[in-house]
């Protein structure tokens, strides 16, 4: 019997969408070539559709331009030829789904791979039963089990962006990845669904789509139909209450009598089981499949598991603020009408939810039955937080115009105004004698000195508590902005279980963020723990950020990534602590510290587009032009980064925000414009300015690389590891090394190069390449680096991205970021101007 066997699998094309299935799957990709290069085959284990199968393919391709040859299962039958066998490059089989295999296939390969003469590289689904000889190659470690789980966040935005051409906005990223879980299948079915639809449209350059504005269509919904049609009676009952209700705890009734079909869902994967104190709350995952059965449960069967629903949370007393929420939304088209006690409940617990849909309907429903007087007024102010929330300013401003201004009421009122609206000053008219108030309007306005002096007069005079909400939380940021770290910090309200809502989110928030600007990183853990155990969207989208800086200044850069992207996705109200901007800003400034530029830059202009869509925040602008700083040193151009921070810290100084100054001059100093940031620091702000830790250590490190002093340089470098910051410390140490060597202190240079170099061995990325010493004569934006040069001069000559990258040992993405820089230095858009462009000799090669 012949055998068909690829020698080449370069030859052969992809499935249809295996390259861009594989697009956020290098990391796996390199642990199965380990497997491989240690003579070990590998078993993919995943839920359906995470993309197993092209993984497998893409292995395949790996192994085969490495020199093996390539079987695959459906080819494979009793005999392998004996010339094969014998051939000089390594036999690789591969087997789709081996669980289903037929004994014949999989028989085969476990003799060939038992003696040694072939690896087996497999999928399998979670949980499935494997055949025996598989078990027995995994028991004697001649083959690997890998778990290939779903795409997390960055992955589903380097997937969209491959499969759709382009960059894909951070809130579409969200709605796809919400929706699918990062299952590459559902991906491509809701893709492919909405370009169809026309509801995905590219704007700018960039994809945007609102999500699903109805049932999911036939091509999603047939699919999820697909995955869940073996369900039992029980596992689909099951399925179907936690469709309508989203959660559902382990412990309710009507969930403990089907334990068996939780279970067996989730091993499956169908289900995911989550702890939150002593409680274990169910939810399908992904979620597609809760719209998918929610929308085609027949209309009794809806309207029955509903009602057990609510009769078995009410069973439990309802306790919980967002009990009453699930219970008015289960209930919602079975005939039944909470009370008036249970719908304010609702409307309270669906604004923390910011479900504010379902707020609006409530709070619009309970006003118009409350009789006048203070429930009345309550009912109306909450409708307008409502409005708000779904940037309906206009509608709420009516709404916060109509009870007494006095209270809470003028600090929304002034808020929906100045952040909402853009009309700050109508928003200090309305604020009137509260100087609470007022000194927030001033912020917005960037008077900054006469903001402090507004927000210390009503602290002093209130203890802090004043009618319109706690001003203590906005007299902490005013100091922190102010250069009076300390001060901040010691005016913040104490953590309390009793202090919760914004004023409680704020005062944590900013109890984290000014710890981590002015002592260090290390301690802000208790302030994230803090805004998670709020679990309103609010507090998580703040406790992302918290934690997100905390990573980045530790060195855990793909983690920061990924929580900043989540953070950036947060799509609430207007917010005087932060604005949509800055947090895609941050997000942009984390993916360029991941070296990515080319989605940096991307992300970086989608934070213009939104902060031109956003009134001003002159502090929260100079924040995005902080990132943006960061984001033009990461593609190259150190003096355009230096120009914009000193140009930042210029705008911040001027206007009293010192400690924005600081950061923003430390920054311009990395990038080589050290004199400059010590000369405008000197200018703008007095010794005694700076109290801080981590502001004191930042002005020494501009000093030391004004002077060019690599002892002053190697302290710096101690200072920021005492105080958490690895990145900067393993820097610190890599400019004293070239101070030294520049001073002729050989030895003193391999001692700080030793030390910088195991730094940056305890950070996922290295010192990065545009914080080199000042002194060092620095290439110019329009000069390429070495392995820029490299990769320029390869795709001049024709090569394409995956053979560059395989003649490099580069993953293709660093490959696309070397040659997007190149691009831009270059000022060409094509490989056909780079092959008659002289790259070689472009610029240095330092």
């Amino acid at each position: 019997m012949t055998v068909p066997v690829l020698p080449d699998v370069r030859t052969v094309p992809h499935a249809p969408d295996t390259a861009h299935s594989v697009v956020a799957r290098s990391a796996e990709l390199a642990e199965i070539g380990r497997c491989t290069a240690d003579r070990m085959g590998a078993l993919l284990v995943g839920t359906p559709g995470v993309g197993k199968s092209s993984l497998l393919e893409a292995a395949l391709e790996q192994a085969g331009r490495a020199g093996a040859r390539i079987v695959r299962g459906e080819h494979l039958g009793e005999r392998i030829p004996a010339a094969v066998r014998r051939s000089r490059g390594r036999l690789v089989i591969g087997i789709d789904d081996v669980h289903l295999a037929e004994r014949a296939v999989w028989g085969a390969a476990h003799r060939l791979a038992h003696q040694g003469e072939a690896l087996l590289i497999a999928t399998a689904e979670t949980g499935a039963a494997l055949p025996e000889g598989v078990r027995r190659l995994l028991a004697g470690r001649r083959m690997r089990r890998l778990g290939v789980a779903a795409l997390d966040r960055s992955g589903t935005a380097g997937l969209l962006a491959a499969r759709l051409g382009g960059p894909v906005g951070v809130d579409t990223t969200e709605r796809f990845w919400g929706l699918s879980g990062g299952n590459a299948l559902l991906l491509r079915e809701l893709t492919d669904h909405a370009r169809a639809e026309g509801t995905l449209r590219r704007t700018d350059g960039t994809w945007h789509w609102p999500g699903l504005s109805g049932p999911p269509g036939d091509g999603p919904a047939d699919l999820v139909d697909l995955l869940l049609s073996d369900l039992t009676p029980e596992e689909r009952e099951l399925a179907g209450m936690l469709a309508l209700a989203g959660t559902l705890e382990a412990g309710l009734d009507v969930v403990a009598r089907l334990g068996e079909a939780a279970e067996s869902l989730q091993r499956r994967g169908i289900l995911t089981a989550e702890t939150s104190g002593y409680r274990l709350s169910l939810r399908l995952d992904p979620p597609l499949y809760g719209a998918v059965l929610a929308a085609r449960l027949p209309e009794l069967t809806a309207r029955r598991l509903r009602l057990r629903i609510a009769e078995a949370i009410g069973a439990t007393g309802a306790r919980r603020p967002h009990d009453a929420v699930r219970i008015v939304r289960v209930t919602a088209g079975t005939g039944r009408q909470p009370d008036a006690e249970l719908r304010a409940a609702a409307a309270t617990g669906a604004l923390h939810a910011e479900d504010f849909a379902l707020a609006e309907s409530l709070c619009a429903s309970l006003s118009r039955s409350a009789v006048p007087g203070p429930a009345a007024h309550e009912a109306v102010v909450m409708l307008g937080a409502a409005l708000a929330g779904q940037r309906r300013y206009i509608e709420a401003e009516a709404c916060f115009a109509r009870p007494v201004q006095r209270g809470e009421v003028v600090r929304r009122r002034a808020l929906n105004l100045a952040l909402g609206l853009g009309r700050p000053a109508e928003a200090e008219a309305v604020a009137g004698a509260d100087r609470g108030v007022r000194a927030l309007v001033r912020l917005f306005k960037d008077r900054v000195p006469e903001a402090l002096r507004l927000a210390e007069r009503a602290a002093a005079e209130t203890g802090g508590a004043g009618d319109s909400g706690d001003t203590r939380p906005l007299l902490a940021l005013l100091r922190y902005v102010s250069g009076d770290g300390r001060g901040a910090l010691a005016v913040l309200p104490r953590p309390s279980p009793s202090r919760s809502g914004d004023s409680g989110v704020d005062a944590a928030f900013l109890g984290g963020w000014i710890t981590r600007a002015t002592s260090g990183p290390t301690a802000v853990g208790p302030a994230v723990d803090r805004l998670r155990a709020d679990g309103g969207p609010r507090a998580l989208a703040h406790a992302d950020l918290l934690e997100a800086q905390l990573l980045r200044e530790t060195g855990r850069q793909t983690r920061a990534a990924a929580l900043s992207r989540r953070a950036a996705a947060y799509h609430g109200p207007a917010d005087w602590l932060t604005t949509r901007a800055w947090r895609i800003a941050l997000l942009a400034g984390a993916v360029a510290e991941s070296d990515d530029a080319r989605e940096a830059a991307s992300l970086l202009r989608e934070a213009r587009a939104a902060e031109r869509a956003e009134p001003g925040h002159p502090l929260m602008a100079d924040a995005v032009a902080l990132e943006a700083a960061r984001v033009t040193a990461c593609l190259g151009d150190r003096a355009g980064a230096a120009r914009e921070a000193l140009e930042t810290a210029g705008r911040a100084l001027r206007a009293g925000r010192r400690s924005q100054g600081l950061t923003a001059l430390h920054m311009a100093a990395r990038a080589g414009a050290a004199g400059r940031a010590l000369a405008l620091w000197r200018t703008h702000a007095s010794p005694e300015t700076v109290c801080a830790p981590v502001d004191v250590v930042r002005l020494r490190h501009i000093r030391a690389l004004a002077r060019r002093d690599g002892s002053a340089l190697d302290d710096v470098s101690h200072s920021y590891e005492e105080l958490g910051l690895l990145p900067l410390a393993a820097e610190a140490s890599a400019q004293a090394a070239g101070a030294h060597r520049s001073a002729d202190g050989p030895r003193a240079a391999r001692a700080a190069r030793g030390r910088g170099e195991a730094l940056a061995a305890r950070c996922e990325t290295g010192v990065p390449a545009w914080a080199a010493p000042p002194w060092d004569e620095p290439r110019t934006h329009h000069e390429l680096t070495a392995r820029e040069q490299e990769v320029a001069a390869l795709a001049g000559a024709r090569l394409s991205n995956q053979e560059i990258a395989d003649r490099l040992v580069l993953s293709v993405r660093t490959v696309e970021n070397h040659l997007y820089r190149a691009y831009a230095k270059l000022g060409v858009t094509s490989r056909a101007e780079l092959a008659v462009r002289p790259v070689a000799g472009a610029g240095r090669t330092g």
